[in-house]
């Protein structure tokens, strides 16, 4: 029992703050401990302060992600998205936290869960889990044994950027896949065409793919020293690669020679793997390399209907009679402004028609037929409806496209040093660069701006 009042005060307030500490963290702690959250007013800061964990909005975009990104920066570049395919919109009821069984729980609407860690094993102890953010950007979750155990880790889990000392590789038991997925476009973290990891049949190289699908540039095989079609990295001083095969698992990783210098690698929405470094202190990104070096090399950067133009103030255009599906997201592509009328019953009578372009490359995946005129590839296109173009040489004979054209790519002609083809694309007949109901071509710039 206390005697004087002003004890027993001071007794109540440190009970007071013990049992706060338990439940609560201050801004700028790296740990989130069994019962506390995150709310989306507050941050994780990593114990050297370079990296911060917490919610954001990226770009224009009014959803909300959970995220990790460097803390020094302007643009504060993000390097992990943990929500990236179920965004909340909703901050006020948004948080994170390490639930009993210690997991981590993104809960939006204070209840539905949008995100967890889905531990597949559970701790011994769970009473002793913590979150934390460590200085090199990985997020883990591990007991209090001394060393620690880590249950889970942002590393194994990337989105668009490998850090020094995160894996891009293949688990050879469980078959988990760690590779670079990009981004959709600059304001959606949702999983973009283009995508970096190694090869699943064993080879030391890596494989950008378009749609997870479609490779459109290797890094050749590591020498140990380099890989062998980035000629750029025996220049390097900073950063120092490794391979590691065994039983168990086979991944690239790598570090710094100097520690004061930090280092990212992104898969961008570009479809190519960029290499940046800064120095401490300096809070600037410089480009050490990218591939492909010539962005024309990205397969399918304009997405279905899209035709890139490597000359023109925007890479990317539609073709006439085509608008894009999602404005300022080119990897979605171009739909139609008009049904063909094979497909819309309601302008019977009104044949499509053809637009010719002209010093384009051609898409792959036609179907070839030697032996017929122009005119009779070009009613053959007609009779199919999922035809969407045609092309015509009296070398090579008829090759019909059906279904959606993609790596579209527009030359300005011999100045650049690829030669084009002409090629002719089914239009609806009401639109105006086509002669209504009869079917005709017509040649002449044939792109959306």
């Amino acid at each position: 029992m206390c005697v004087k009042t002003k004890p027993c005060f001071w007794l109540f307030v440190l009970l007071l703050l013990f049992v706060y500490d338990r439940t609560c963290f201050s801004i700028g702690d790296d740990t989130l401990l069994v019962g506390q959250s995150l709310s989306a007013s507050q941050k994780l800061i990593s114990q050297n302060g370079t990296f911060e964990l917490g919610f954001f909005k990226p770009g224009t975009s009014v959803n909300i992600y959970l995220g990790i990104w460097y803390k020094n920066f302007e643009d504060k570049a993000t390097v992990w998205v943990a929500n990236r395919e179920s965004s909340s919109n909703d901050p006020a009821s948004s948080k994170l936290e390490l639930s009993a069984d210690g997991n981590l729980v993104l809960l939006t609407n204070f209840t539905k869960t949008i995100w967890s860690t889905a531990l597949a094993s559970s701790m011994s102890n769970t009473s002793t889990a913590e979150a934390v953010l460590l200085d090199d950007g990985n997020f883990v979750v591990r007991d209090g044994s001394n060393p620690p155990t880590i249950y889970w880790q942002s590393f194994d889990y990337p989105t668009d950027t490998w850090l020094p000392g995160g894996k891009l590789g293949i688990n050879k038991h469980t078959g988990q896949v760690q590779r670079l997925i990009s981004w959709k476009n600059s304001d959606d973290p949702a999983p973009g065409m283009f995508s970096i990891g190694m090869d699943p049949n064993g080879s030391s190289q890596l494989f950008i793919e378009w749609n997870r699908s479609h490779r459109y540039w290797s890094s050749g095989d590591w020498n140990g020293e380099i890989f062998a079609l980035v000629p750029e990295m025996r220049l390097n001083n900073i950063l120092k690669f490794s391979h590691v095969s065994n039983e168990n698992e086979s991944y690239f990783t790598y570090s710094l020679y100097n520690t004061s210098t930090l280092s990212r690698t992104v898969i961008d929405v570009s479809g190519q793997i960029k290499q940046l470094t800064s120095l401490e202190g300096v809070w600037n990104w410089t480009m050490f390399w990218s591939q492909p070096r010539d962005q024309a090399e990205v397969y399918g950067l304009c997405g279905v209907f899209g035709v890139f133009q490597g000359n023109s103030s925007s890479s990317c255009e539609c073709l006439k009679g085509f608008k894009p599906l999602v404005q300022n997201d080119w990897s979605s592509g171009c739909v139609r402004k008009s049904p063909l009328q094979c497909q819309n019953k309601r302008s019977a009578g009104k044949e499509d028609g053809f637009l010719k372009i002209s010093n384009l490359t051609l898409p792959a995946n036609s179907k070839t037929y030697q032996k017929v005129s122009a005119e009779r590839c070009r009613l053959d296109c007609l009779e199919i409806c999922s035809c969407v173009a045609y092309a015509y040489n009296k070398n090579s004979g008829c090759s019909l496209w059906e279904g959606d054209l993609i790596n579209l790519q527009q030359h300005p002609g011999v100045a650049d040093g690829r030669a084009g083809a002409e090629i002719y694309i089914r239009l609806a007949a009401s639109e105006p660069e086509l002669q209504i109901g009869n079917g005709s071509t017509r040649t002449g710039m044939a792109l959306y701006i």
